[in-house]
């Protein structure tokens, strides 16, 4: 009798433990989707791109989001950095300051909104690159700070 019970109790387990996982995989699969919604309606990546959404945060929804965004490529960082410097003017995106090095940084601007791109190598068991996209609407009409004082 004790060996049905500690069964039946075992099998209640396991099938909360599965449900519980099976949820959590589904939330990640929506924040992934969201996501990749939100950037490819607005900003191309690279083919193999993946979307790290446990290191992601986006605010907001629609044209008006904002946030971080960390991907993984197979692409070498120069590779991703020419592919950026390349795809966005395609897009709109103007290119307005950018420096390659060990982390490459590039800063990108539309009508309405600001990009920087910081691109870095990837580990030894990783992608080759590591690319971190933070996206916020642009400051309009924002007043200069006045350097006499």
């Amino acid at each position: 009798m004790k060996k049905i019970i500690a069964l039946i109790i075992f099998l209640l387990i396991s099938a909360c433990a599965t449900t519980d996982n099976l949820s959590d995989l589904s939330k990640r699969f929506e924040e992934i989707k969201k996501i990749e919604t939100l950037i490819f309606n607005q900003m191309p990546l690279p083919k193999d791109a993946r979307i790290s959404p446990d290191k992601s945060l986006i605010l907001g929804e629609g044209d008006n989001w904002a946030g971080r965004i960390e991907l993984s490529s197979s692409m070498e960082p120069l590779e991703a950095s020419a592919f950026f410097t390349t795809e966005y003017p395609k897009h709109n995106w103007l290119l307005i300051s950018s420096t390659k090095a060990k982390l490459s940084i590039l800063v990108f601007t539309s009508n309405t909104r600001t990009l920087a791109l910081e691109i870095t190598e990837g580990g030894p068991l990783a992608a080759k690159s590591m690319i971190v996209m933070t996206v916020a609407p642009k400051v309009q009409n924002q007043a200069l700070p006045d350097s006499k004082k």
